[in-house]
This record gives structure tokens, sequence and C-alpha cells, in this order.
């Protein structure tokens, strides 16, 4: 009797977890060596693809978590939409960091980046970072896709490296999914 109640109560354990909040967008882990790393993940957003893509473009600078900034200060982040444009910070009229280049837009689907970002920056590596935008069916919701690759030569070893950037960007995606939910 005592197994049978076991087994129904793993059963039941299991099923609850099948309605509970994904609070992390599954992240994969698509490749990685000493020389590089590829990383890939998605999320649901509140709102129609160009509502999504202006607020991860236009309002950087309300979502982007400053913990995660050179100067302390969300509000210095910006990005600007055009040829050789960049994630940029700047604190002050001497005082700035490109974060990332901006090498491809397709308005309301795709932002490409080139470049190693945070300490990435100071490594003798490069990167390609893309932000590709979907509509779900219902047009409510789009689904945000993150792809990170990163490659080149460093002292250090690089797959020890890919899990920790793919957890701030993921931190940071999560801040993006929060500020579109108001």
């Amino acid at each position: 009797m005592n197994a049978k109640l076991t087994k129904c109560a793993a059963a039941l354990a299991f099923v609850g977890t099948l309605f509970l909040p994904v609070s992390k967008a599954e992240a994969e882990i698509l490749d990685s060596s000493t020389d590089g790393f590829t990383f890939e993940f998605s999320l649901p957003v509140d709102g129609h693809l160009k509502l999504v893509f202006d607020g991860l473009t236009q309002d950087i600078g309300q979502w982007w978590l400053a913990d995660h900034t050179w100067y302390g200060r969300s509000e210095n982040m910006s990005i600007r939409l055009i040829p050789g444009g960049c994630l940029c910070e700047i604190a002050d009229e001497m005082r700035f960091t490109e974060h990332l280049r901006v090498v491809k837009v397709e308005p309301h689907s795709l932002v490409r980046f080139s470049g190693g970002l945070g300490p990435l920056q100071a490594e003798g590596v490069d990167g390609v970072m893309d932000w590709s935008l979907a509509n779900n069916p219902d047009e409510h919701m789009t689904t945000l896709t993150v792809r990170y690759r990163v490659g080149g030569y460093t002292g250090n070893d690089l797959s020890r490296w890919a899990p920790a950037v793919e957890n701030v960007l993921q931190q940071q995606m999560k801040s993006f999914q929060s500020y579109m939910k108001r």
C-alpha cells in the first residue's frame, strides 16, 4: 500500500510541475571549446512585434541592469540603429564604452551586433550576437531569441566563460521581459 501511495504522490507532484510558470528561459550551449562558444535561448515577451522591438532598442536605459554596466547607471545605455551604430554606455563626454557594434538591422525582426560583451572586450576575441523577434500566432506575444557566438585567441579557456556570459544575458532579457509587462 505504501508503494502505491508513493507512486501516486510522485505522479501528482510531476503533473503539478507542468502548471508552474517557467522562471528561466531554457538556454542551450550549442558548442563550446577553449577557443569559443555559442549559446541560444528564447523567451516570450508581452506585446506585438513592433512594440517589443521598440522597447528592446529604444528603451534599453530603462531595463538594462545597472550591475552589468561599466559606470553603474542603466540610464547611460543606448542603442543607435544606424550603420556603425552601437550598444553604448556614455557616462560623460570623456568616458564611454562601446559594448557592441550594430552591424545589421531588419526592422521589427532582427538586430545583429558584433563584439565582445563585458570582460570579453579586453580579450583577443570577437562575437556576433543576434536579437531575433517573431510574433506568436495571437500577435499579443513575441518570442525573443538571443544567440551569441564568440571566438578568437585568449590565454583563457573560453568554454568556462560560456555559462557566465549566458547567465548575464539571461538576466538582462528577463529584466526586459519584466519591463514589457508594465
